[in-house]
């Protein structure tokens, strides 16, 4: 990996960085006011006529303590960039030349009297707000023993006058600054420390917040006053059926989601969306005015109606059974009495005729109990991920064995890697009745009379079975009512087959639907669940 450039690195410390925030960060402001410092005082003795009392003294040595100066600030960024020595070996020693360079150029300048010597309390409380612990007070040390060096030297060996006071005041002055730096630097890192807590605590929270959004049933979308979409979770792009771009208008989305807006602003019921993707929206205000954007949560109501069907299915579980009571028991005794006639010697042929269709009519009026005893009959249901192209060749091979259908008469054509979620046990009574109504319709058709079909349907973005037979098809007219209960065009039919696969599939948030294959025969489609939908069983 290449190594990242100084330069870039010495950018970087002026970012919003937690790890620099207490550290880094205040060592480059302290070193740029080093810099300016440094410059200043360079500068204001090369103007005509030099600002006194600056190198009033000893011009030449103040000129070079001023260019050493300003040398030592400008190596100070490369040593920042670099991160070397550790923070606070380097704070220490930029403190040391601060110390020797204005104990210097105090000297140059008259001594103390100058005023140069304030600028050590600015050294001092600055190196003492850097660091941490008392290596303030050892500023402080380091600047009160240049300052009585600097008088000491002077008084005896330069015979000035004693400024032994003043020297002793700043010497106070620095260790008073070291104090305060020191308290104040204390406060100031245990509140940044709270503060830097708190934006993580709030980080993650926001982290979590956005991932309990994403992962929700429910659709949620924000849009502005001009509709534009904000944010949009994961569940409003499935049940809105497309990718949701940043900036998109909501009728772009859905006109219907767009007509539901204008209601609901109007104060008026907005609209319910309809099929087996239907969603419910509701609204709500994030704020006051006309300015405020606007929260939209996308209720999936294939859910509820997969609740409803549930309840449906138990009260006519609780049904049939009360009606089974009641028929079964008259039923046993008129098939009974009828076995009974069949054996006299003595009936003529058409009293025989009569008894063999009361045989016949009461086994079917039995069997349409059982069917619809079937249907309400609670059933252990376990929810799966299928993979529908191996879950439907086993489905197949079982059914052909126990039905004793040959295999080369149903057809299989699987797209690999289509996968929903479903009731293996009730997806498979649809497919077995499906299957025979096919294979009882092409009978006489040349093999394979049935042909089973799975895909990932592209404009749904949900799996489908299709399963097509080569028979005569159905008669237009009987389209609108092949799903009611009892509808059959054969005299021995019960017609309860297709109404249950029906109530099934919506049990199991799919749809089944009947269309006219392109080369004849009849052709139903199951729209199956989406993998990520919720279920209830």
């Amino acid at each position: 990996m290449a190594e990242e450039p100084a330069a870039s690195r010495l950018t970087d410390l002026i970012a919003d960085d937690s790890q620099a925030r207490l550290t880094w960060r205040p060592l480059f402001w302290f070193n740029l006011l080093r810099l300016v410092t440094a410059a200043l005082l360079l500068g204001l003795t090369l103007i005509e006529p030099p600002l006194k009392p600056l190198g009033m003294t000893a011009p030449e040595l103040y000129r070079l303590a001023a260019v050493a100066y300003l040398a030592s600030a400008v190596a100070g960024f490369a040593v920042l960039a670099l991160r070397w020595p550790r923070f606070n070996l380097q704070v220490t020693l930029l403190v040391m030349v601060d110390v020797v360079a204005i104990t210097v150029l105090a000297h140059a300048s008259g001594g103390l009297p100058s005023g140069l010597g304030i600028l050590l309390l600015i050294v001092v409380a600055g190196g003492g707000l850097l660091v941490s612990g008392r290596l303030a007070f050892l500023y402080a040390a380091m600047a009160a023993l240049a300052v009585l060096g600097e008088s000491l030297y002077r008084v005896n060996l330069t015979d000035q006058v004693p400024t032994y006071a003043q020297a002793g005041l700043l010497g106070a002055s620095c260790f008073g600054a070291a104090a305060l730096a020191y308290e104040m630097a204390r406060r100031v890192r245990r509140s940044a420390t709270l503060a830097s807590r708190r934006q993580g605590e709030a980080v993650v929270l926001a982290r979590l917040n956005d991932e309990i959004i994403q992962r929700m049933q429910t659709g949620v979308l924000v849009v502005d006053q001009e509709r534009r979409v904000r944010l949009a979770n994961r569940s409003a792009e499935r049940l809105l059926g497309s990718t949701l771009d940043p900036g998109c208008t909501v009728a772009e989305l859905s006109l219907q989601l767009g007509r539901s807006l204008t209601l609901w602003q109007a104060g008026r019921d907005p609209l319910v969306s309809g099929g087996s993707d239907a969603y419910a929206p509701r609204f709500a205000a994030l704020g006051s005015g006309q300015a405020a954007d606007t929260l939209i949560f996308l209720d999936d109501t294939a859910a509820v109606n997969q609740q409803a069907q549930l309840l449906k299915l138990a009260a006519l579980g609780r049904l049939v059974a009360s009606i089974a009571h009641q028929v079964r028991n008259p039923l046993g005794a008129i098939s009974h009495a009828a076995q009974l006639l069949a054996e006299d010697a003595q009936l003529g042929a058409d009293q025989q005729r009569l008894v063999s269709i009361t045989l016949r009519q009461t086994e079917r009026v039995n069997r349409i109990i059982e069917e619809v005893l079937a249907l309400g009959r609670p059933q252990p249901v376990e929810i799966e991920l299928l993979d529908l192209g191996p879950w439907l060749e086993q489905s197949i091979d079982a059914y052909c064995a126990s039905h004793q259908v040959p295999r080369t008469a149903i057809a299989l054509e699987a797209s690999s890697g289509v996968v929903t979620r479903g009731a293996p046990g009730q997806l498979q009574q649809v497919l077995e009745n499906l299957l025979d109504n096919g294979l009882r319709y092409a009978a006489d058709a040349v093999p394979p009379q049935v042909i089973v079909r799975v895909r990932q349907s592209v404009s749904l973005s949900r799996p489908v079975i299709e399963v097509e037979d080569r028979g005569p098809g159905v008669p237009t007219e009987e389209h609108a009512h092949l799903f009611e209960p009892f509808h059959t065009s054969r005299a021995d039919g019960t017609g309860l087959g297709l109404f249950m696969a029906r109530e099934l599939c919506t049990a199991n948030q799919a749809r089944i639907e009947y269309y006219a294959p392109a080369f004849g025969g009849a052709g139903f489609r199951i729209v199956l669940a989406d993998r990520r939908r919720r279920q209830l069983i």
